[in-house]
């Protein structure tokens, strides 16, 4: 900011200049203008803001997910070759971190109905190198369905009023397991036919609410193949039900 003299200042001086002048004296300098240094530049803090996720390529990521394929296909035969008529749809929730690994995966939703299986492709997603994201991390959602081969039957398919006394009499361990965490647990089981295990869970599979629940599943599998459910009879039957 510059600051000047008020003219009527300026004008006072021109008395004075002239007697001077009239005394033959030298003229007096001219009074130089007062000019004061500007402020120092005030800067306005940056604010560096970060989104919680990025983005990530989706065409990069579904290729992955087709190299992966042949190991998903090596799951699912694994476990039909103990449950012979293993079938049902998957979905992945994936968190991909900035270096393109896998952070954490849970499967939030899931009718295949056998831990083993289920657990193996986890395995399958989390061993494996994703896109790199942009801007933080990504959040992946995919799904795939598994039939089993023409040749063998498909179990019976049970409401879940068919089990509903069973759980009521002795769902207690299965509800323990899920040790206060919040959310439903999405549960789908094989029930064997007659014969020495009949009425016995012969599979269990389990879709959590969220990662936070992926650590309750084992337990929740084992109190369900505890559970003595009515025979399907003469072929096994598949049931699915909430917790």
């Amino acid at each position: 900011m510059i600051r000047t003299l008020a003219s009527t200042s300026v004008l006072g001086l021109v008395p004075a200049l002239l007697l001077v002048s009239a005394c033959g004296g030298p003229p007096p300098e001219p009074v130089a203008p007062v000019v004061e240094a500007p402020p120092p530049p005030r800067h306005s803090p940056k604010l560096a803001v970060q989104s919680e996720l990025g983005e990530i390529d989706s065409g990069a990521t579904d290729k992955v997910f087709a190299e992966l394929q042949p190991k998903f296909m090596a799951c699912y035969q694994d476990g039909q070759r103990r449950v012979e008529y293993l079938s049902g749809d998957v979905k992945f929730f994936l968190r991909v971190a900035p270096d393109g690994s896998t952070r954490w995966v849970f499967m939030e939703e899931s009718t295949l109905g056998d831990r083993a299986t289920e657990r193996c492709m986890l395995d399958v997603m989390s061993s494996a190198r994703w896109p790199a994201p942009s801007g933080g991390e990504a959040e992946v959602h995919k799904g795939f369905g598994f039939d089993p081969p023409s040749n063998v039957r498909p179990p019976l398919e049970w409401s879940t009023d068919r089990i509903a006394e069973t759980l009521g009499k002795s769902g207690d361990d299965v509800n323990r397991c899920k040790g206060g965490a919040s959310g439903t647990f999405h549960v789908t089981a094989y029930v064997q036919p007659h014969g020495k295990q009949h009425g016995r869970v012969q599979a269990a599979g389990v879709a959590p609410p969220n990662k936070d629940g992926e650590d309750k599943i084992d337990c929740i599998v084992d109190a369900v193949k505890k559970l003595k459910v009515p025979s399907p009879g003469s072929w096994a039957a598949k049931v699915s039900f909430i917790l």
